[in-house]
């Protein structure tokens, strides 16, 4: 494997790890949530900043399709999908436009150059023990957890869809890899043509009237779940009871507002804090589970693999 680009080419200075997060936090401003920066081995203010940013960013990225009052049913996105043919090597042999902008480059900075260059240091590793693997097949396919590493020094990390086929015109196998990500608004001021999808819920409209109090008791309750993840939530009826409404305008104005139910609403939440944390900060399994309330390792580990298809130790590994 080669020497990684990212380690290679970023200087690891105070500047530099600023002005990472000031880019960071100018596509944030632009919509996109689909950045994080690497965490470092330093232990000061910076490092825990670049904590909180990662965890605030996926936040607002999981949470802008409810913003406001009003019920997001149909919520215009953006769609930039990410996509490289290399060769069985691992050379980069074309991209689209969408991956150029997504990673900073231009194309002739990415052709040519090994798919490793362009990862994280864990990731290259990942990409060099799979792949050889996966080229003893003449066709394969599998969906492989990576982090791009983008010129501005941000991370992407996205599961990916490998396909492995045999080239028509006799070169050898190649490997076809594709993410999707999604923007909020325009992803980039750079002229490139948007694809627009509408996001549907599907949700049955139920007979009930929401006033912009049971609105706002609403937020408060999804608020307060965000804010007390570690505890038990109380019956539905008690809870509307103590935040002022019934179980009835609780239940179905939470699913219309917010898609879900309450308690899958939590778990949900849960397991995406933990998630967070796992992969931007230094805590124990143990103490997370603790922090995100789960009663037990089991139970955690379970759910986790369940909506994220791994298991929280290989996250981390």
């Amino acid at each position: 494997m080669e020497t990684n680009h990212y380690k290679r080419n970023m200087p690891n200075s105070d500047d530099f790890r600023v002005k990472r997060i000031q880019k960071m936090l100018l596509e944030m401003a632009k919509g996109n949530f689909f950045y994080s920066i690497e965490p470092s081995d330093k232990n000061d203010n910076i490092a825990s900043l670049v904590v909180l940013l990662n965890m605030v960013n996926e936040e607002i990225g999981a949470a802008f399709i409810h913003q406001g009052f009003a019920n997001a049913h149909h919520t215009p996105q953006c769609v930039i999908q990410l996509s490289l043919i290399l060769d069985a090597q691992g050379q980069i042999e074309l991209v689209t436009n969408g991956t150029c902008s997504l990673m900073s480059y231009l194309p002739k900075d990415l052709i040519g150059k090994h798919i490793t260059e362009f990862l994280s240091e864990k990731s290259g590793k990942k990409w060099t023990k799979k792949m050889a693997k996966h080229l003893k097949r003449e066709r394969s396919e599998t969906v492989l957890f990576l982090e791009f590493v983008t010129n501005d020094g941000l991370v992407l990390a996205k599961d990916c869809q490998l396909s492995v086929y045999k080239a028509l015109d006799g070169s050898g196998q190649k490997f076809l890899l594709n993410s999707v990500f999604f923007s909020k608004g325009e992803p980039f001021d750079t002229g490139l043509p948007k694809k627009t999808l509408k996001v549907t819920k599907g949700i049955k409209e139920h007979k009930v009237t929401l006033t912009p109090e049971d609105i706002q008791i609403i937020r408060d309750v999804h608020d307060m779940i965000i804010n007390n993840l570690e505890k038990d939530l109380p019956r539905l009826n008690d809870l509307a009871r103590q935040m002022g409404t019934n179980e009835y305008k609780l239940k179905y104005g939470f699913k219309q507002i917010y898609g879900t139910t309450i308690f899958r609403f939590l778990t949900r939440e849960r397991l995406r804090m933990a998630k967070t944390l796992i992969k931007h900060s230094t805590l124990t399994i143990k103490q997370i589970i603790q922090m995100t309330g789960f009663k037990s390792k089991t139970h955690f580990s379970r759910a986790f693999k369940d909506k994220y298809g791994i298991s929280p130790t290989d996250l981390r590994s």
